[in-house]
């Protein structure tokens, strides 16, 4: 196969058409006798090209064997072509460097979301993120990424053969391997992990006890209780992590039976012939067993004396929900709010309910705290740590129902309420949440001053932006927003505003780019 006659200057000439913009430079026309012809309706792997033609001069008479230069089987990609236009963005948001990564992983989902790929010539940029988003980088350039790192190799062939049968696994390969063992049997990858797990290093143990969070069933219970005894701290953590959410387990009957110790609700009959209830509260002491199952208080607990309550709420936490089905959660909630530790008992009730992912636990938490909160209760005054708490029940229901509550806020709640609540945003935000967000923060921008400063020291813009819905109706909302701010309007409020505007602009300009 011809490759065309080559100059000295071949590399110069590809360097500068590198550094202009491939689609600014065609290629020579001596070229055109490389692979048949020239991709012309992609200049970037025209450039590739000639690079590749120029190294071939580069290296012609340097000792390598023929061998050498047999070229590598052509990768199959996958999906379409992304758009030019996305194409060069996505150019750019690599050439911004660490101060773009968000939207190099935004533009890498929607692409895989279209069913695209990213462009050929981008790929080396692209390829340290496989490290941090293997699935998403994958999705959309992982063929061509295994293929650049087999044809690339300082190894040649020799990197691509396999294995000689007595070589052992490295600890990576291990631990994909039993992974996908679990997924596909686990009740056999659990008795293979038992049969010798004690002949593994502690880092190793450790690894592969985590990994029976995949599928993780009561069956598993047995073999967690015995790492609760492991020489290794890392192990017993691991099974301390994953037994609090077998609700039938050993360790879960005895958090339950110290619970029951811990809180007994006593009822007696009234004069008028009702009911009323009251919640005894006793403050267990730290002992060895506790400590076995997790339960004792960190170094700063320790050090502000508050050690005993920080162990109730360790307990209330761990405990299973079934520990407390004698009576209604509202029951629960309402004494703990009276209580004398109203903070650690609500608190490890929410952890509880979360981990058990019970939302009927969660929904009455969340009716109760925000009624106490409106004074609706008699004899509770809640303080910060209850809004915050109230706001994290909030976060445990579905986006949906977080949106409608916080919906509901915005038309005449109070902005601390609000800012306590937009703290906890879900991941991303729906069109119509965003167009009643905008809606709110240009009314806010445009009330008092105090509510200004408010919103300018929460410093929550910046993740809003980043998961509001990206149309370009609510980039030009946003832009409105800095551009009808009031002249007396701090300068800290102002940025935080402008980079909002930006974020969200550039967001929408991503997404149309791909129509």
């Amino acid at each position: 196969m011809s490759l065309g006659t080559s100059t000295p200057d071949d590399w110069e000439a590809a360097l500068v058409a590198a550094l202009l913009g491939a689609d600014r430079s065609p290629a020579p026309a001596e070229f055109e006798t490389v692979a048949g012809a020239l991709p012309r309706e992609e200049p970037g792997m025209a450039l590739l090209t000639r690079v590749a033609v120029a190294g071939i001069h580069h290296l012609a008479g340097s000792g390598f064997p023929p061998d050498a230069f047999t070229p590598a089987p052509p990768c199959q990609a996958k999906g379409r072509p992304c758009p030019p236009d996305a194409a060069a963005r996505l150019g750019l948001l690599l050439a911004a460097g660490t101060e773009a990564r968000g939207r190099v992983k935004e533009w890498c989902e929607i692409a895989a979301e279209r069913g695209m790929r990213a462009p050929p010539w981008l790929l080396p940029a692209l390829a340290p993120y496989r490290r941090e988003w293997d699935e998403t980088i994958d999705a959309v350039a992982g063929e061509e990424l295994d293929w650049l790192e087999t044809a690339c190799s300082a190894r040649g062939t020799e990197a691509a053969a396999p294995a000689p049968d007595d070589a052992e696994a490295s600890p990576a390969e291990r631990y994909a391997a039993f992974a996908a063992f679990r997924r596909r049997d686990p009740e056999g990858a659990r008795a293979e992990l038992e049969a010798g797990f004690r002949a593994e290093k502690a880092e190793m143990r450790e690894r592969l006890v985590h990994i029976l969070e995949i599928g993780l069933s009561e069956a598993d219970a047995p073999f967690l209780e015995t790492c609760l005894d492991d020489r290794a701290g890392g192990v017993r953590a691991a099974a301390r992590s994953l037994l609090p959410r077998l609700t039938r387990s050993l360790l879960a009957f005895r958090m339950a039976a110290r619970v029951r110790t811990a809180l007994v609700i006593e009822s007696r009959r009234t004069l008028l012939g009702g009911t009323k209830h009251g919640l005894v509260v006793t403050l267990l002491e730290e002992s060895p067993t506790l400590a076995r199952d997790g339960i004792e208080p960190n170094a700063y607990e320790r050090r502000r004396g508050g050690v005993r309550a920080s162990l109730l709420e360790s307990i209330v936490a761990a405990a299973p929900l079934h520990a407390f089905a004698e009576h209604p959660p509202r029951l629960w909630i309402e004494l703990a709010l009276r209580s004398e530790w109203p903070n650690q008992i609500v608190d490890g009730l929410l952890t509880a309910a979360r981990r058990e992912r019970d939302l009927d636990w969660v929904r009455t938490m969340a009716t109760v705290l925000a009624e106490a909160i409106a004074g609706r209760l008699s004899g509770i005054k809640p303080g910060d740590d209850i809004h915050e708490i109230w706001a994290r029940a909030v976060r445990s229901l579905p986006d949906a129902e977080w949106e409608a509550t916080v919906t509901r806020h915005f038309g005449g709640g109070e902005i601390d309420t609000i800012l306590t609540l937009l703290r906890q945003t879900p991941s991303s935000l729906s069109g119509a949440f965003t167009a009643a967000l905008l809606d709110w923060l240009a009314s806010v921008t445009r009330t008092s001053p105090s509510d200004r400063k408010d919103l300018a020291s929460a410093y929550l813009l910046t993740r809003l932006a980043e998961r509001a819905w990206p149309a370009d109706d609510h980039a030009a909302s946003a832009a409105a927003i800095l551009a009808r701010l009031p002249d007396e309007a701090e300068d800290n409020l102002r940025r935080q505003i402008e980079a909002f505007a930006e974020t969200l602009a550039l967001r929408a300009t991503i997404r149309r780019e791909f129509a």
